[in-house]
């Protein structure tokens, strides 16, 4: 009988079965976890319109701003009437001059009111809106509002009755303001023509109402007064340093 060799006979197992793949749990039952929490004063950052707005809204702007806008005026009003003139039948013409780094976004720059002739009194009546809406990044040049008066006889001819100027109030509110007018009086030739003739003297270049260039050459005479009711609505001065 044969020895048994020192080699051992294991016998042939298969190897084992892949297991099968684990089953992924449902979406709805994982459990989401919060997103990370920004400090307060650090807005999130998204793109887009929205995510400047959210950025805008958290550093406490107002909704529909942007930080290189322009600071704006609102000027609503209206020109009441005047008074003191010895002619009758009065219309005012009115501008507004600003300087070089106002822009008018909305409104007109000047007007006309309708002739109006008292029936008691001395008091003219005219009720002319003005709406102004002024967008500026300098305080320089500030609006200012200049009125000529004009007087009309029974023919339809139209006489100087006064000029005056007045600033637009810096502070925010409803102002009344009194414009006092004055007319240039010119030489004994121009004063005897418009005894016969009507008409008067008249100056060549409006800016001389407002300007103070060459106004001591002029020789005037007081005249009436004009009433203005004027409500002021600054934005975004605080931004420029000036407080409104």
């Amino acid at each position: 009988m044969a020895a048994p060799s020192g080699r051992s006979h294991s016998r042939w197992r298969p190897p084992d079965p892949p297991l099968p793949p684990r089953r992924r749990p449902e979406a709805h039952s994982l459990p989401l976890a919060p997103p990370p929490s920004l400090p307060a004063n650090q807005p999130q950052a998204g793109g887009g319109r929205r995510g400047r707005a959210v950025a805008r809204a958290a550093a406490g702007e107002e909704p529909g701003s942007e930080r290189g806008a322009m600071a704006e005026l609102h000027v609503i009003g209206q020109i009441m009437g005047a008074s003191g003139f010895p002619q009758t039948s009065l219309f005012c013409k009115w501008g507004v001059h600003t300087g070089g780094a106002w822009k008018l976004l909305s409104g007109v720059r000047e007007g006309q009111t309708q002739v109006d002739s008292p029936q008691i009194g001395d008091t003219a009546y005219w009720s002319h809106p003005i709406d102004l809406h002024f967008a500026t990044k300098g305080l320089q040049g500030w609006p200012k509002l200049h009125l000529q008066v004009w007087s009309q006889d029974g023919f339809g001819r139209c006489q100087l009755a006064g000029y005056g100027f007045c600033h637009v109030p810096t502070g925010p509110g409803s102002h009344r303001l009194e414009c006092v007018t004055w007319r240039p009086l010119g030489g004994w030739r121009e004063r005897l023509a418009g005894a016969f003739v009507g008409g008067g003297p008249q100056l060549l270049h409006s800016d001389a109402v407002y300007s103070g260039a060459d106004r001591y050459r002029l020789h005037t005479a007081a005249a009436g007064t004009v009433v203005l009711h004027l409500t002021v609505l600054p934005r975004h001065f605080a931004r420029y340093g000036v407080e409104c």
